[in-house]
């Protein structure tokens, strides 16, 4: 089982250390940032389980590093845990924790902290994290486009949906027995299966029967009939059929006229 990954952005070595020790031992992947642009973009690239951020940091303090973790689709559903001694000076402590809520921090503790603190609040906001994920709309995306996948994916989360990615049939076909999307966007031409057959398998399990599909392809526009592309997706059993590029608009409108705007389907 994969141990949770933390992200400490510390700069005080003296603190850093213990808690990192102390995290380790209790079967979490610590990893470090001294300062805040490279906290932002380690975030980014290790999609941490959660985030220890200290207040007082050189060049970008805390909060701006908060709020930019908060307003990036892709890091803003991580918690953050504002850990500082700043309560104790200039601000008090109802300031700084007030403070640290307005910027979206899920939690907040003054240093020095009791060891078993830290770890028993690390827990309890990686599982509330964890239990709000499993809440969100399951979106499977199978598609072997990098560049669709990457605009689709940045779209879905920042609509707070949660996103599965797939590049062939063979493995999109066994992602949705795995993931039990809500919903799947599926190309048409995909590597070792397309996506007409995909659809029509899907269709015919009874288990996966009722989970809606949208076909998206530029297929169509390289037909000569233009309704060629929809007549064949509707054939193939599919819930609806957009054509390459998407629109923004156009994509949350359809996929929220099958679906709803978060309902999930039971």
């Amino acid at each position: 089982m994969k141990k949770p990954e933390i992200l400490i952005i510390e700069d005080d070595k003296d603190f850093l250390m213990p808690i990192q020790n102390v995290l380790e031992k209790n079967e979490y992947n610590v990893s470090v940032a001294r300062e805040g642009e490279q906290g932002l973009t380690l975030a980014e690239k290790i999609k941490p389980d959660l985030i220890i951020l200290d207040i007082m940091l050189p060049k970008k303090d805390g909060y701006a590093v908060c709020h930019s973790l908060k307003e990036n689709p892709l890091t803003k559903h991580i918690p953050v845990l504002i850990l500082t001694s700043l309560g104790k000076e200039s601000e008090g402590k109802n300031g700084a924790e007030l403070l640290s809520q307005g910027h979206k921090a899920e939690g907040f503790l003054e240093k020095p902290v009791d060891p078993q603190v830290l770890v028993d609040t690390a827990a309890s906001l990686i599982s509330n994290a964890s239990n709000r994920e499993d809440e969100k709309v399951k979106v499977l995306v199978i598609d072997d486009d990098p560049d669709f996948i990457a605009a689709v994916k940045m779209i879905l989360e920042k609509n707070d949906y949660q996103v599965f990615i797939e590049y062939s049939g063979e493995d999109g076909l066994i992602a949705v027995k795995k993931q039990k999307p809500d919903i799947i966007l599926l190309d048409v031409m995909l590597p070792n299966k397309d996506g007409y057959a995909v659809c029509k398998e899907i269709k015919e399990d009874k288990k996966t029967s009722m989970i809606p599909v949208i076909l998206i392809t530029s297929v169509g526009s390289k037909l000569t009939e233009s309704d060629y592309g929809k007549a064949i997706a509707v054939t193939h059993k599919a819930d609806d059929y957009i054509e390459k590029p998407v629109e923004q608009k156009e994509l949350l409108q359809r996929i929220r006229q099958l679906i709803g705007p978060m309902r999930r389907i039971v």
